[in-house]
């Protein structure tokens, strides 16, 4: 479910980790300010989907009688979660074939595979 972010879904999530905070109006009127403008019943929609995917909360502003909406992650923590989950299960269903392809992937990139060990070294220190 992570993994299936789309790409109105990811402005209003960086809407939210600029605003911290901000109601369905707010988060229109942004949208609009940048010249792409989105009807406000389909920004609902799609923050209905991120409360949902439990990616981001709703409160109810009893008195603006509204409800404001903040970022459960921030976006360094959902970008990891998101990796997480897509090389995860890509490494359960196809092992070896996602380790060669990495590998490969890695092969021309000596700045990447400094840093892949140096994580390597972290964790077997930490465990």
């Amino acid at each position: 479910m992570l993994r299936n972010i789309g790409p109105l879904e990811r402005r209003i999530l960086e809407i939210l980790w600029t605003k911290k905070e901000a109601s369905a109006r707010e988060i229109c009127s942004v949208l609009e300010q940048e010249g792409n403008r989105k009807a406000y019943s389909t920004v609902r929609t799609i923050i209905k989907r991120l409360v949902k995917k439990k990616i981001i909360q709703q409160r109810l502003d009893k008195q603006e009688r509204m409800y404001i909406y903040t970022p459960i992650f921030t976006k360094n923590e959902l970008e990891k979660k998101i990796v997480h989950s897509v090389i995860g299960d890509m490494l359960k269903r196809f092992e070896q074939s996602t380790i060669s392809y990495l590998a490969e992937e890695l092969s021309d990139n000596k700045k990447d595979i400094e840093k892949i060990k140096q994580k390597l070294n972290e964790l077997k220190k930490n465990a």
